[in-house]
This record gives C-alpha cells, structure tokens and sequence, in this order.
C-alpha cells in the first residue's frame, strides 16, 4: 500500500457511524487522524448540492482538509512553487464534495488546499496501485498514437474547444481522429488511442449507471456498458478528458463508493488519467480549462503529474478571476450602500420630491458570480 504513495501521500477519507477520520498513507509511513467536525448529516446534505458557496468551502477546509495538510506538514503555499501532490480517497456523500476547493478563498490568507497542493481523486486504494502498474507506458513523442476528438454541435463553444484541444495535439506529434456522431465509429476510434477528448453533454442514470453516456446526438449515445465491452484496459490509453456535466456523479446514496459514473467507467476500461466535472459546468469557461490543462501537458510531458498539475493551473486562473469578480462586486455594493444612505437622509428633508431618484437606485445587492472553478477533478 505504501508503494502506492511513491509519487505523493493518499488520504482517505472515512465517514460512517461510529467514527469520522483520515487515514493518511505516505510512502514511509502510516497513520491516522480523527476528524470531529465532520457529521454525516450534514455530508448527506453537502453531497446533494450542486451550487456551492464561498462558505462550505470555509468548513470543508476546517472539517477536513486543514487537518490533513497540517498533518502532512503542508502548513503554506511552497516557497519554490512546487506544490506536493496529493491523491484524495473520499468515501459515501465525500465522494461528491470538492475538497480540492476546501479554504478561505477571498481574504488574501491562502488557507486553502489549491494553494498548497495539487490534488487529484482516486476510487480507492487499489485503484491506484492498478493504475501504476499500467503507467509503464510513455506517450511523448510517438507519432503512432492518436489523439480522438468529439465536440457536440449543441453547445456553442463546444466545436472551439475541439479544434484548441486539436492544434496543442498535433504540436504534441499525435495524430488527429474526429469521429462522426456514431457509437460504432467513436468505439473504433479509440483503439490504439492516447488520448480521448469529447466536449458536449453527459447523461447520468440514477437508475441503471451502466446507461449513463455521453450524448452524440438526438438518440445517439456512447453508453458505460459499450465502453466497458471495449478492449482498451490492455493498451492502457493516457486520458480520457469528459468536458461534459456531471461525469463525476452517481445520482444514488447507496452507490457512492462503488464509483460507478463516468469518470469510472473510464477508468476502468483503461484509462490512466481521467478530467471530468462534479456537476454542470459553463460551456466558455471549459474552452479554457481544457486549453491551458492541453498547453501544461504539451510543455510538460504526458505523465499524470503534468495532467494533475495542468487542471490545477487552470482552475486556478479561473478562481483568480472569481476573486477578482468578488472583489468588484463588493466595491459595487457598497458604493451602492452609501448612495443608498445618503439619499435616505436627503429623502426624509425632501420627502416625495425625490421619490422618483428613489426608484433608480432601488436594487438588491449584485450576487455573487458563480464558483466556476470547482467542478474538474482529476481521476488517476
């Protein structure tokens, strides 16, 4: 178990009735810690959410995840960037919370896990060992392998991402395959592939996982069962990258451990690394994510640090401009605020002459933007 920790600690995370506690595997040691602040009610609720505030963050990074980096001795951001990577192992409802996201984003303290790690997500122990024992194989540079890209017609930027995703592959050397909109012609081009990109949207059925699927077109799907009846897991293919919603859900409580979604159909018909999404996500900003995750792995070699460490980067690009977003919108309100409070005071000398200024600025407070930043998650 500890090999599995040669290129950074494993933490697991169990919740259940009688206790709640990290186990925290490390390449030279074992140990465990005991986690009081979680309770599985509340992670019962958390697992259902599918829009998260600033403030869940907060507590997920108290209950959880400051904790185990403090453990680990990742109490700062490294002086030389170079951030360890860590592989997370959650168990029931955590299966669907963001504890890569977990800290205090918005008060400048970098008290949060992206600032002190890189994490990537595993299903479990022996996952990870499996998956390093097909990682022998190396993609760089081998012109013979190819790179197989779909994007839907449906969704506007969809068909930008796959022609981005297409030019840092062929700068990869990797030889191109955009399959038509069939199952048959999808499965066929995956063989002898390294790498697999399909922007578009994803189906998961809560009722029968082996039918969840990624949507083609109208009545044309590319189902978990005829995936898991494909004969990838001896080519052992690099990635599988889902910019699709919801790749990563398992819509039944009593299936959250047994990582039957799409991201682990994936990786259990072969793939090494998988990206894909917690729930729905913003159709401009995967063009993003998935460019720079590309460019990072292009600069950086094929190896499952450098797709762990290119999601990062990306996702935190996109947190930076969330926070830069916050920062604006809360000069906004309160500017707003002080106009509001000095056209009160004006109000009650002028009364009902400036009823009609009134209405003008007579508006609720601007939202929050949205955490656009948190649902991509790497698999290995």
């Amino acid at each position: 178990m500890k090999s599995a920790a040669a290129y950074g600690p494993i933490v697991v995370i169990n919740v259940s009735d009688y206790r709640r506690d990290a186990l925290i595997i490390e390449k030279d040691k074992l140990h465990s810690i005991i986690l009081p602040h979680l309770e599985r009610q509340h992670l019962e609720h958390l697992g259902k959410i599918t829009k998260y505030e600033a403030e869940m963050l907060e507590w997920l990074w108290e209950a959880i995840a400051e904790p185990v980096l403090g453990v680990l001795g990742f109490d700062k951001p490294p002086m030389d960037g170079q951030r360890p990577h860590i592989r997370w192992i959650p168990t029931g409802a955590l299966c669907r919370i963001p504890i890569h996201a977990a800290g205090f984003h918005c008060d400048g303290s970098k008290n949060t896990v992206m600032d002190r790690v890189i994490s990537s997500y595993s299903p479990s122990v022996k996952a990870l060992i499996d998956g390093l024992e097909r990682h022998n194989r190396t993609y760089q540079g081998h012109s013979r392998y190819k790179a197989v890209l779909f994007g839907s017609n449906q969704l506007r930027y969809a068909p930008k991402e796959i022609d981005e995703v297409e030019k840092i592959c062929r700068a990869m050397t990797l030889e191109v395959a955009r399959p038509q909109a069939r199952q048959e012609e999808i499965l066929s081009a995956l063989d002898n592939c390294a790498v697999f990109h399909f922007a578009g949207h994803g189906l998961s059925d809560g009722s029968d996982p082996s039918k969840s699927s990624l949507i083609l077109r109208d009545n044309e799907m590319l189902t978990v069962a005829s995936l898991l009846k494909s004969n990838l897991r001896h080519q052992a293919p690099f990635l599988a990258y889902l910019s699709a919603c919801g790749t990563g859900q398992t819509k039944q409580y009593r299936l959250f451990d047994e990582g039957i979604h799409l991201i682990g159909a994936y990786q259990i018909s072969g793939f090494q690394n998988v990206v894909g999404t917690l729930w729905e996500v913003e159709d401009r900003s995967c063009v993003e994510v998935a460019t720079r995750t590309y460019e990072w792995i292009k600069n950086r070699g094929m190896s499952r640090r450098s797709v762990a460490e290119g999601l990062h980067h990306a996702a935190r690009k996109l947190r930076g401009d969330w926070i830069e977003e916050i920062s604006q919108l809360r000069t906004l309100n309160e500017i707003d605020s002080i106009i509001r409070h000095d056209h009160d005071i004006e109000g009650a000398a002028d009364g009902m002459r400036n009823r009609g200024a009134a209405a003008s600025r007579d508006m609720e407070p601007l939202d929050n933007p949205v955490l656009n930043w948190i649902p991509y998650v790497h698999y290995c």
